[in-house]
């Protein structure tokens, strides 16, 4: 048996129907690819900003020495 909890309310999905059962299933289908995608952008801020400091030492500072 399979239970769920909304609003501090339990919900058995044995006695749920097609359609609300199809609901829940999109729902959680939707928190899963939210939490994928805000995973994602964590992942590709953290590389920009390392990026960005690269850019900086390698490419900006670089450029300024070999100016000199």
């Amino acid at each position: 048996m399979s239970e769920f909890k909304i609003d501090d309310k339990t919900y058995d999905t044995e006695k749920l129907n097609d359609t609300q059962k199809r609901i829940i299933a999109l729902y959680q289908q939707a928190l899963r690819e939210e939490a994928e995608c805000l995973a994602k952008l964590e992942i590709s801020r953290a590389a920009r900003v390392e990026l960005g400091r690269r850019l900086k030492s390698d490419v900006i500072e670089a450029d300024t020495e070999t100016s000199s």
